[in-house]
């Protein structure tokens, strides 16, 4: 009976480091599926971005445009397995100065965090002006849907997103706008960054810089 005991008290001591190697092992088995997985040769995720607008409203800049791209059959897969996807967007507006380097006037991010609930079969969007490891969820707005269509729609979507002042704006000078997507792969666990890193399919992005011409 007491070596029963001490061997009970032995294992409420360790318990905690057991569920939490249990826990590092699935996520070093999630990641070493996306390597095996991702062995094979895939075509790099084309991104284009359709009906771009840039307008001024009021104080505020405003983008608006879809962002066009087919989700990999790899991605859906992690989705379905509970591994959470973030993208992000980032806009830079820089004005050129003739006596040194251009300076950036204005800069705005959008992620979006998105995942799938197998216990009520939904898809969970969030969409944040910062990175969720940064902010969680205090700052984000969220909701469900029933389809993964549906939720890739707000992913794709930017709906009058304000991206700076009106006063950064100066039509005399030449400003240029740089617009960049990707599939953020460093807000996902550390084993998943590793597993994922040079995966074709998980190399999602989108980078350009244009003369910043606003609609009236």
């Amino acid at each position: 009976m007491a070596f029963t005991t001490h061997c009970w008290k032995k294992f409420l001591r360790l318990e905690p480091l057991i569920l939490s190697g249990l826990k590092r092992g699935r996520w070093a088995f999630l990641a070493l599926s996306l390597v095996l997985g991702g062995m094979a040769a895939h075509a790099e995720t084309p991104v284009e971005l359709q009906a771009l607008k840039l307008e001024r409203q009021d104080a505020a800049i405003y983008m608006s445009g879809t962002w066009q791209f087919e989700m990999p059959s790899a991605l859906e897969d992690a989705l379905l397995k509970g591994i959470t996807l973030y993208f992000v967007t980032e806009v830079d507006i820089s004005q050129e100065r003739w006596y040194v380097y251009s300076q950036r006037v204005a800069h705005a991010e959008r992620h979006v965090r998105l995942f799938y609930q197998p216990l009520t079969r939904r898809w969970r969007v969030n969409v944040s002006p910062q990175p969720f490891n940064v902010s969680g969820l205090g700052m984000s707005l969220g909701q469900s849907y029933d389809t993964a269509e549906e939720a890739m729609g707000v992913v794709r979507r930017l709906v009058q997103w304000r991206i700076a002042n009106a006063t950064d704006y100066n039509a005399d000078a030449k400003q240029t706008i740089s617009i960049n997507f990707k599939l953020d792969l460093k807000q996902l666990p550390r084993p998943l960054q590793i597993g994922a890193a040079g995966q074709s399919d998980w190399n999602i992005g989108y980078n350009k810089t244009q003369r910043l011409e606003l609609r009236p």
